[in-house]
């Protein structure tokens, strides 16, 4: 399996039925307690500018801009960039949708705040990640938050590493089958969708790093890390803890 995924997976990876799942995974109620949780730990009012990267299907970037909030989503995915701008453009919410590669993409604005929601922290190795705090951090006002979620920082994923998982939403199942490639830090992932007699198979690798890389790594651009939680309830982290939300602050 590891052979099949390429480095660069996250640009053909969002299509399809993997599209399909994740929307109907994600849960309007969900959706509006990490929008509070934002709102809170990125010290914001409405009229504020906040970027969303990577945004997705946007369900965070048109919750937010219901708020009066003004979205910038950044995204690689055809198939969500499109939802998105038509969601916008029929609500007329305040939002730019910007179709691009996080790593490459130019973003010729300034934030009052930026958040990386649903695992997407990882998706390339240290040196990838570095060209991304690095570009978040340079358009982020002094004084503006950061907040990063995943539940596959090491301290999360290790101690009990699923190497299968089997989800059903309607008539829709995921099967998942895990490898951790010890030598590179990072799981690989193969995912099989079924929807009556149709499959699709998806692949992609994502790299783990420990909590203290992060907070480093953060560091390096700016950003120091004021909290890590367990939850959007502002639990502080602990080792085990199935996800977690890390609150940061540019200098």
């Amino acid at each position: 399996m590891v052979n099949l995924i390429k480095n660069e997976w996250y640009k053909e990876f969002f299509t399809g039925l993997n599209c399909e799942m994740w929307e109907r995974a994600a849960t309007t109620a969900w959706t509006q307690q990490e929008a509070n949780f934002l709102v809170v730990t990125l010290h914001v009012e409405p009229g504020a500018s906040l970027l969303d990267i990577p945004c997705g299907f946007g369900r965070h970037t048109v919750e937010l801009a219901r708020r009066g909030f003004r979205l910038t989503g950044l995204d690689i995915s055809d198939d969500y960039v499109q939802k998105l701008r038509n969601q916008a453009a029929a609500e007329l919410l305040p939002v730019q949708v910007i179709h691009g590669d996080l790593l490459t993409t130019d973003i010729k604005a300034t934030f009052d705040g930026a958040y990386c929601l649903g695992n997407s922290f990882g998706y390339v190795d240290y040196t990838g990640m570095q060209v991304f705090v690095e570009k978040v951090s340079s358009v982020l006002k002094p004084g503006a938050h950061f907040v990063i979620n995943s539940g596959l920082v090491a301290e999360s994923i290790l101690p009990n590493f699923p190497k299968t998982k089997h989800y059903v939403l309607g008539d829709l199942t995921m099967d998942i089958r895990n490898e951790y490639v010890v030598g590179e830090s990072y799981m690989a992932t193969e995912l099989t969708y079924t929807q009556a007699n149709h499959i699709e198979k998806q692949y992609f690798k994502h790299y783990v790093y420990t909590l203290a890389e992060i907070k480093r790594l953060l560091a390096r651009y700016g950003l120091q890390t004021v909290a890590v939680y367990n939850s959007t309830e502002q639990i502080p982290y602990e080792l085990g803890d199935p996800q977690i939300y890390l609150v940061a602050r540019k200098e």
